[in-house]
């Protein structure tokens, strides 16, 4: 199992388990980042709709739970520490 260093400096437990799921995530989130910076409501659609249709058409070899699964660790992830990005969604 592979650890990562917490905040505190302190080895944890690399809860992550899909490394399919971990080599795309950079270029993912890089897919997804100015949807959760612009506060507009895309034409209507929620962001997280829009976020799902942009992931699994740019990944189609993805199961659905998978591109949720993506899309739900980037939007904690980009919300995490600004949580007025994605309001309204």
């Amino acid at each position: 199992m592979q650890h990562y260093i917490d905040a505190e400096g302190n080895p944890q437990p690399d809860r992550r388990t899909n490394p399919k799921l971990r080599s795309i995530y950079d270029e993912a989130r890089g897919r997804l980042d100015h949807f959760f910076h612009d506060k507009s409501d895309w034409a209507g659609s929620s962001i997280d709709y829009l976020a799902l249709r942009i992931i699994h058409e740019a990944y189609p070899d993805l199961t659905p739970e998978e591109v949720r699964t993506l899309v739900a660790a980037i939007e904690r992830s980009l919300t995490r520490n600004n949580p007025s990005w994605g309001k309204g969604h």
